[in-house]
């Protein structure tokens, strides 16, 4: 039977007895879609409580918005019906996107950097209406439980 360790080379068992090995305990994960190998130290660090990472299907949405709110702005397209039927999406879509226009700065910034409540998702926004004060936005989302799941 033969052994590989790190170093890839093959140990038969009858070598094993004259020789030193090393144990380095290893973690495999997943990180954006890849398995990566880490230490156990990293492994330990990463198993510790964190910022949660960024919703990226509310940033993209977040992203759109503000793109088509610029081409509104500037005349490029003329309504949220024109730019359905060139992004080929249903109206109420784009005007659920187009909402998020509307949302405290503070708001957009928390997103942004991945520290909203954890039931703030796009799914959300999608059930809920948005106040058009912003403080009153900053207090209904901060009303959000961390484990609503809408």
């Amino acid at each position: 039977m033969n052994y590989f360790y790190l170093t890839g080379t093959p140990v038969t068992t009858s070598d094993l007895e004259k020789q030193i090995s090393t144990f380095i305990p290893l973690k495999f994960a997943k990180r954006s879609g890849r398995c990566v190998v880490t230490t156990a130290e990293d492994a330990m660090k990463a198993a510790e409580p964190h910022n949660p990472l960024p919703d990226t299907t509310l940033i993209n949405a977040l992203a759109k918005a503000f793109h088509w709110q610029r081409l509104l702005d500037r005349g490029i397209v003329r309504s949220g019906t024109e730019i359905a039927r060139k992004e080929n999406m249903d109206l109420a879509t784009v005007n659920e996107i187009l909402r998020l226009t509307l949302l405290d700065p503070k708001i957009v910034e928390s997103i942004l950097r991945g520290q909203q409540p954890e039931g703030l998702t796009m799914n959300w926004f999608n059930s809920n209406p948005i106040p058009w004060e912003w403080k009153q936005q900053c207090q209904k989302i901060q009303g959000i439980d961390r484990n609503q799941t809408v």
